[in-house]
């Protein structure tokens, strides 16, 4: 929502609206770097996150069909990636791991797939955590990312290497000579991860946010008159012999120490469409002596 749809101040009161423009001298952007951080485990990390687990396999060709229905990767149902082939996720990453000779691929890997929606830019580099559990609350290994470059880091535990992670492609790649090793991401290895065999990954993701500021001019002679239906009482009127009705401030309302507290700025577009709303941290009292300026901030990822 760029700044410049916001075109109007409010201040809302029963069936009455009070609109004040807000001056474009008045409006700052600017934007920053923000991480934020991820904690995806095997019970939410597809229905929460949209993140999938995967399993590769090294093809073997000696005169049968490489591929196979069966070297489909069989995760949970509910995995958008299940359909993706075993042997075919292998052979991608080679072709990723073949970039750089310090990376090795083992025949059979783990592979956590972030989308691009869940780290932005990249996932930040050494912000890579994981626990997997093999067995029990209390037999867990724990790994850390340890950058190597600003494409990519490996997976340590105990300053031996399990995997690597790929800042810029959001994949986490567990493979290792050791059974466990290879299915950080798979339970036992088949995507069941009862008997304790689940895994916690945290990591932040990096992503470009714009910062808006808004500063919203309240004059003194201006919003003095709360518009809520509680201070007004109806009164009967005679207009050219024809009677009607008609409403007046209650008599406790027209004392000057009676003044409208401030509590929530809405912003409109020029179609009169609220864009947003923003609370003040305590109601603040109208001057009738001194304008107020309000800092409206919100940020836009």
């Amino acid at each position: 929502m760029p700044s410049s749809t916001v075109q109007k101040i409010v201040l809302k009161g029963g069936t009455a609206n009070i609109y004040k423009k807000i001056n474009g001298v008045f409006s700052q952007e600017k934007k920053f770097v923000a991480h934020k951080r991820y904690e995806v485990t095997n019970s939410n990390h597809y229905t929460s996150f949209g993140i999938s687990t995967l399993r590769a396999i090294r093809p073997h060709i000696s005169g049968g069909i490489e591929f196979t229905p069966t070297d489909l990767t069989q995760s949970s149902t509910y995995d958008g990636l299940s359909d993706v082939y075993q042997k075919t996720m292998w052979r991608s990453l080679d072709r990723l791991f073949t970039t750089d000779w310090r990376l090795k691929l083992y025949d059979t890997a783990s592979v956590l797939s972030i989308p691009v929606y869940r780290y932005g830019f990249e996932i930040k580099p050494t912000s890579v955590n994981i626990t997997n559990y093999s067995g029990s609350a209390t037999n867990y290994r724990y790994y850390t990312d340890k950058k190597v470059d600003d494409e990519w880091g490996t997976i340590v535990s105990s300053s031996a290497t399990y995997g690597y992670v790929f800042y810029r492609q959001g994949l986490i790649v567990m493979t290792n000579t050791g059974s466990n090793n290879q299915h950080t991401f798979l339970g036992d290895g088949n995507w069941n991860y009862t008997s304790n065999k689940g895994f916690t990954v945290n990591y932040r993701a990096t992503k470009l946010v714009e910062e808006v500021s808004l500063i919203c001019h309240v004059p003194k002679d201006e919003f003095n008159k709360s518009t809520n239906p509680s201070v007004l009482e109806p009164i009967t009127a005679s207009l050219s012999g024809t009677s009607g009705s008609a409403s007046a401030y209650k008599s406790f309302t027209t004392g000057s120490e009676f003044t409208p507290y401030i509590t929530t700025i809405g912003l409109y577009n020029d179609d009169e469409d609220m864009v947003a709303v923003a609370k003040l941290g305590s109601p603040l009292k109208k001057s009738t002596i001194t304008d107020l300026l309000i800092n409206v901030k919100f940020d836009i990822d």
